[in-house]
């Protein structure tokens, strides 16, 4: 059960990768208590059965379609929304992948590839957005990182790199725009049971040492991230900027 956050009901989220996994449960959830959400995806298709299933809570779900690794049709696509819709008051950089390599059999491409995607993405959507929010007095960006940047998984250097990346983005945009009442922070969730990770990733040995290393011995859903997502995006949180919640149960020790 998530609070009832009333600053959010006139606003307008825009959320990467917002078909599926966190991006998906982000979406439903601040539909159920927005004027309007955007999702930019490629699962364009997917994208639209939530909108469709959205519309019970009287908010308006728009989906664009779009590669979130080309930086030109993403600033193109980010232009049109600037022109069909209200100003983007709550920004969220989701969409990530995290592949894994071993240090030597990874590639400068596969390396970049990742970096488009995880790092350049949420560069460009902050540049493109930023001046209207600027415009409109304030407003809240929230970026998802990741606790492997504690963790330092070996098979996952290059997303952990990302991921650290995003934290050091965070910190310094929360400097420059604070002074335009706009806050900037990140949530690092930690192995959250989503499909694409059930199908990937998740065996039951791999389960059962996760949960023995948890402070707290649940297996993570969405369900434990988007309150905090929902607290950063309302003024609930105005006095917070510049930080890094970790959501893992008590896994990373920083």
């Amino acid at each position: 059960m998530n609070p009832i956050y009333p600053d959010l009901k006139n606003k307008h989220i825009l959320i990467t990768g917002g078909s599926n996994g966190i991006g998906e449960a982000l979406t439903r959830t601040f539909a159920e208590q927005a004027k309007e959400v955007t999702i930019l995806d490629q699962d364009y298709d997917k994208g639209l059965l939530i909108a469709k299933e959205c519309e019970k809570y009287n908010c308006k779900v728009n989906v664009y379609c779009v590669d979130l690794t080309d930086t030109n049709a993403l600033a193109s696509t980010l232009a049109t929304i600037k022109k069909e819709r209200p100003v983007v008051n709550v920004l969220i950089n989701n969409a990530g992948y995290d592949p894994r390599y071993s240090l030597l059999e990874m590639s400068d491409a596969q390396w970049n590839d990742l970096f488009q995607l995880n790092v350049t993405h949420y560069f460009i959507t902050c540049r493109e957005l930023l001046p209207d929010m600027i415009n409109a007095g304030g407003g809240s960006i929230i970026m998802t990182s990741s606790h492997q940047v504690w963790l330092a998984n070996p098979d996952l250097i290059a997303y952990s790199a990302t991921k650290a990346a995003i934290i050091g983005m965070v910190r310094s945009l929360a400097e420059a725009v604070g002074k335009h009442y706009i806050r900037v922070n990140a949530v690092a969730p930690g192995w959250i049971m989503t499909e694409r990770q059930l199908n990937q990733w998740v065996t039951p040995e791999a389960k059962h040492k996760n949960l023995q290393q948890l402070s707290i011995p649940i297996e993570l859903t969405t369900n434990e991230l988007v309150g905090i997502y929902l607290f950063l995006a309302s003024d609930t949180s105005r006095a917070i900027t510049r930080q890094t919640i970790v959501v893992d149960a008590g896994h990373a020790q920083s």
